[in-house]
C-alpha cells in the first residue's frame, strides 16, 4: 500500500503542478475576458461588469509576474492582448449606455403620448355640451 501512495505522489504531484500552472496562465484569463465581454455586450449587469473589472486586474498582476520573472516579450504579448480586451470593453460600455438611452428616450415618447390621450380624453369630456 505504501508503495502504491509514493508511486500515486510521484505522479500526482507533477500532474497538480501542471494543472495549477494552467490556471495561472495569463491566457485563461484573457479567455475568461474574451466570453464575459461577448456576453456582456448582449446582456450588460453589473455582476458582469464587476467580473470584468476583476480578471483586468487579475490579468494585469500575472503579467506583472511574467515580466518579474524576465518574460518580456511574452508579457508584451500578453499586455497587447488586453489592451485590445480593453478597447472591446468599452465598445460594449458605449453600447450599452446607447442602448439604456434609446430605451430612455421610448419610454419619454410613450409617456408623451399617454399624457397627449389623457389630455384629449379630459378636453372631449369638458367640451361635451
Amino acid at each position: 500500500m505504501t508503495l502504491f501512495l509514493h508511486r500515486m505522489a510521484r505522479v500526482s504531484f507533477p500532474a497538480l503542478a501542471v494543472v495549477l500552472s494552467a490556471c495561472d496562465s495569463p491566457q485563461s484569463v484573457i479567455d475568461a475576458l474574451r466570453r464575459d465581454i461577448a456576453t456582456y455586450a448582449t446582456a450588460p449587469t453589473a455582476e458582469a461588469a464587476a467580473a470584468i473589472d476583476a480578471n483586468f486586474d487579475l490579468l494585469d498582476s500575472r503579467i506583472a509576474k511574467l515580466r518579474a520573472s524576465g518574460r518580456d516579450q511574452e508579457a508584451a504579448a500578453f499586455a497587447n492582448e488586453r489592451d485590445t480586451l480593453r478597447a472591446q470593453y468599452a465598445a460594449a460600455r458605449v453600447g450599452a449606455s446607447l442602448q439604456k438611452a434609446r430605451q430612455a428616450v421610448e419610454g419619454l415618447g410613450e409617456a408623451f403620448r399617454q399624457a397627449g390621450e389623457t389630455l384629449g380624453g379630459v378636453l372631449k369630456t369638458n367640451s361635451a355640451p
